[in-house]
């Protein structure tokens, strides 16, 4: 009886370390993400039905400071709360990236996607249908961006371009209203699903920790006492590279149709694009201009980060960056489409 115990223990415990051994290796078998995949888009009801597309607008944003933070509490009744952030700087080691520069990137994006678009079956509707129709005509906004774009907000700055200099059509969290409301949804019984696109282009990845850990005063008896104490640990770390996302500034893309609820298109998380654009990383802030020198004395947080390359790598980086964008937006339509 026991010997038949012992075997059944045994073979219990092989079946274990089986089941084991195999999620393990599933787990680092386990492909990463692909770029299709970070679209959260899973409750859409438009895009498995998408068959036309009109880009109403397209307004991009290019970092030129990034700021990674995170605020943390001590896992402890009553525990301490802090907080760190670390900046990422972006400089051009010739010259800067003129308007125009970023013009001509947001024209090639457009142009990509609708070209994207057709190549995989959905159809899509020309600048000139868009911008004739009752929709547009009346629609607010400013036509195309003044030359002091640059905005900031948060410890980030950016220059912001909008696709054939066009208007911005939606701002917001919340849908159109009014007879703005009405004349987009016949727009979209007009021309099909329509789209206003808010696209962030961001030139490195950020990210910081923060571990916080304290004690209290304790008195020890005879008049002495260890004293409260706090200690904090950072970790943090920068990849220059190309992040293609949502914007930072509670903008989204807007989809709607000529029936059905208007929807939010969001990312679960930011696109990477593979290929160094860098000259240099480094947190010496001796090697920028003064003009950033100055700004880093005044900064109350860890050591900034000096990102250097040159205008020509940078607009080709970005190029690539919003290619890859479209890419995996269309991979992800069709996707859906199919299913």
């Amino acid at each position: 009886m026991r010997t038949v115990t012992k075997l059944r223990l045994l073979m219990i415990a092989i079946v274990l370390a089986s089941g084991t051994a195999l999620a393990q290796k599933k787990k680092q078998d386990a492909a990463p993400p692909t770029d299709a995949s970070r679209f959260n888009w899973d409750k859409s009801k438009i895009i498995p039905k998408l068959e036309r597309l009109a880009i109403v607008e397209l307004t991009v944003n290019y970092k030129l400071t990034t700021t990674a933070k995170t605020i943390t509490q001590e896992d402890r009744s009553g525990g301490k709360i802090a907080g760190a952030r670390v900046t990422g700087f972006l400089e051009f080691t010739d010259s800067e990236p003129t308007q125009a520069d970023y013009q001509a990137i947001t024209d090639h994006f457009y142009r990509y996607f609708q070209k994207k678009l057709k190549e995989n079956g959905i159809d899509t509707v020309g600048w000139d249908q868009v911008t004739a129709s009752e929709f547009y005509q009346k629609s607010g906004g400013e036509e195309g961006e003044k030359e002091d774009a640059q905005k900031e907000g948060g410890g980030n700055k950016w220059v912001t371009s909008t696709a054939n200099k066009g208007k911005v059509i939606h701002k917001g969290l919340t849908g159109f209203a009014g007879g703005k409301g009405k004349r987009a949804m016949e727009f979209g019984k007009e021309f099909g699903t329509a789209a206003t696109f808010k696209v962030n282009v961001d030139f490195a990845d950020v990210m910081v920790n923060l571990d916080i850990k304290s004690t209290d005063r304790r008195d020890v008896g005879g008049g002495w006492y260890y004293p409260a104490t706090t200690s904090k640990k950072y970790t943090w770390g920068v990849h220059a590279q190309m992040m293609v996302g949502d914007q930072e500034n509670k903008e989204y893309t807007y989809i709607w149709a000529g029936k059905g609820f208007p929807e939010f298109l969001m990312q679960w998380s930011d696109i990477p694009v593979a290929g160094e654009y860098a000259e240099s990383v480094t947190e010496d802030v001796s090697k920028a201009r003064s003009g950033l020198a100055k700004g880093f004395a005044f900064r109350k947080e860890l050591d900034p980060v000096l990102i250097q390359t040159s205008r020509e790598k940078y607009i080709a980086a970005a190029r690539n960056a919003v290619e890859k964008w479209v890419d995996a937006f269309v991979t992800r339509a069709v996707q859906m489409r199919k299913s």
